[in-house]
């Protein structure tokens, strides 16, 4: 039963998603694996999000820069070195959660 009902959330996030991305211009395919995949882990670096959606970490790392100026993810400095790693915001976690709409984003990309 907990199968079918991840199976379904994953289903209506699919079409969610492609809704959104078709209304707001910025937003990527890979945003959404992002989001999708900082919900369910503590903060990470690019290089481990790179890897858990299979895109490159260059790539990843342009898309959390992105997500982090349109206040969707929080950038956190760490260690000696000053290395990012990234999380959701709270904003990032409403829209994971299918709180925020395409309205919303766009008003996002004018900040």
């Amino acid at each position: 039963m907990a199968v079918r009902g991840v199976a379904m959330r994953l289903f209506r996030s699919i079409f969610r998603e492609q809704k959104t991305r078709l209304q707001v211009d910025w937003l990527t395919h890979t945003d959404e694996r992002v989001m999708q995949h900082l919900a369910d882990v503590d903060p990470q670096t690019p290089e481990a999000i790179a890897a858990a959606t299979e895109r490159s970490t260059e790539y990843v790392s342009d898309r959390c820069r992105q997500l982090t100026l349109r206040g969707l993810l929080e950038a956190i400095e760490s260690g000696a070195d000053r290395e990012l790693t990234y999380t959701l915001s709270d904003l990032g976690e409403d829209y994971v959660a299918g709180k925020l709409d395409a309205a919303t984003l766009k008003e996002l990309s004018a900040s």
